[in-house]
């Protein structure tokens, strides 16, 4: 763990800050937020006199509101590792620390590929306040672009910018959405008509980039309606990519279009989008091959759970319930737990959620009791002190199925653990600023201790 330099967060030290402002200070008007975003940059990889990084750079420094520094270290995919996504997560992980160390909101960094000379430039979140943080665990954002990108495709870069950190800024983030909007005013007719010059693989990633945008907006004042033009853009990718010959490719913009159709289906509330979705991920899986894409084969799995949970909430049928468990239960075998031990937390937390639910429905303690030993299972690998948003949700989780098995078989064991799991799931959202949740868990605490006092335990 020395990599990631975690070690001098656990003992106080403060380190001098490493990055060189390149932006002025963002002017911040009266009545406005604070504190503006800050964005790193790092040294783009492979990229000869620095032809793609100084473009890059001011192109990063004429955004409105935001703060930029550049770091004097590179952040590079490891050589050393097989797996091609181990990859992407170590160095994801690694940029995370940085995100830490320096207090910042954005990295962006990539590498000028050696086959086609084009960009390959990515955007790296810091984990926001909210309760879901299950995005926290993925490795960002990506655009495949020409290295001297023409000034048509900048409007699109600060876009992906914007789109990666805003829905988990910890500031305020209405003016964000108000600049994204202004750039997607001359981002949409892209979809329609791409620019010039463009490989095959990059007029995919640039359509795929747009929908992501989209879809950010939407969490940032755009509205529900955003993600019609984001299914459009991925409908649009979806031609150019064939599934016989390029599977991966277009699992992936599938897998972004069935996202699209579970969210629309949850805000309107309309369980056919949300068949459509789990239609759309199940085709996925059996394109796939288990064996040669056990990542993405098993993504697709896990995605088919939580539709299938989210569906079983809308049409009250628990065998939606055994679906979703048994698409969990498939994406943890193919979740390699030695080399992305956090992606195998996240889809085992989850697990525990359908298992729990499953359990309270149809009263089985069986079911119950491998809820608690999954959210168990989660809670060794979601580490408090470097994940704590991560840890308290797992902890809010493992103390809800302790107390609904607690109180079926009367073990107070079972109840001073849920004691336990909220007080510390309380405390984490109250130091993270999510009061809401902490109140809510607050008040399951209270109904913990009161049973617990009622049984002399």
């Amino acid at each position: 763990m020395a990599l990631f330099n975690w070690l001098d967060f656990l003992v106080g030290r403060k380190k001098k800050s490493a990055a060189e402002r390149l932006s002025e200070k963002a002017f911040i008007p009266s009545g406005g937020e604070a504190t503006p975003p800050k964005i790193l940059l790092t040294p783009i990889a492979n990229d000869k006199g620095g032809a793609a990084t100084k473009p890059l750079a001011a192109l990063l420094t004429g955004m409105p509101g935001i703060e930029v520094f550049k770091l004097k270290k590179m952040l590079k995919v490891p050589d050393a590792i097989e797996d091609p996504l181990a990859r992407l997560v170590m160095a994801a992980e690694e940029g995370r620390a940085w995100l830490h160390e320096e207090g910042g909101d954005a990295l962006i960094w990539g590498d000028v590929s050696r086959e086609t000379g084009g960009l390959i430039l990515r955007v790296l979140a810091a984990p926001g306040p909210g309760a879901d943080q299950s995005k926290a665990t993925g490795y960002g954002e990506a655009l495949e672009i020409p290295a001297n990108f023409s000034d048509d495709l900048i409007p699109l870069i600060s876009a992906m910018v914007i789109g990666t950190f805003g829905p988990t800024f910890k500031g305020s983030r209405a003016r964000l959405g108000e600049t994204l909007g202004g750039y997607l005013e001359h981002v949409a007719p892209m979809v329609e008509s791409l620019p010039g010059g463009l490989l095959d693989a990059q007029e995919l990633s640039v359509l795929n980039a747009i929908g992501n945008v989209y879809v950010a907006y939407s969490h940032l004042g755009g509205g529900g309606k955003q993600l019609g033009l984001a299914a459009k853009a991925y409908q649009q990718a979806e031609k150019r990519v064939p599934k016989e010959t390029k599977p991966l490719a277009w699992a992936s913009i599938q897998d972004n279009l069935a996202t699209v159709l579970r969210t629309q289906g949850q805000l309107k509330k309309d369980p056919k989008f949300m068949r459509q979705a789990a239609v759309i991920y199940s085709t996925i899986s059996a394109t796939l091959s288990e064996s040669a894409n056990p990542h993405e084969w098993g993504a697709a799995q896990a995605n088919l759970g939580r539709t299938l949970y989210i569906l079983a909430g809308f049409e009250g049928k628990p065998e939606y319930l055994k679906r979703a468990g048994g698409a969990y239960e498939a994406a943890l075998k193919a979740c390699n737990k030695n080399t992305n031990p956090t992606r195998w937390a996240e889809v085992t937390n989850q697990y525990g959620v359908v298992l729990l639910a499953f359990g309270e429905e149809t009263g089985g303690d069986a079911v119950l009791e491998k809820a608690v030993s999954q959210f168990r299972e989660a809670m060794k690998i979601h580490n408090r002190d470097k994940a704590p948003l991560l840890w308290a949700q797992t902890a809010n989780n493992l103390g809800a199925a302790c107390f609904a098995l607690a109180k079926r078989n009367s073990q107070n064991s079972l109840l001073r653990e849920a004691s336990d799991c909220f007080e510390g799931a309380t405390e984490v959202y109250r130091q993270q600023g999510v009061a809401k949740q902490a109140e809510v868990i607050g008040k399951n605490l209270h109904r913990v201790q009161r049973l617990l006092i009622s049984r002399g335990g």
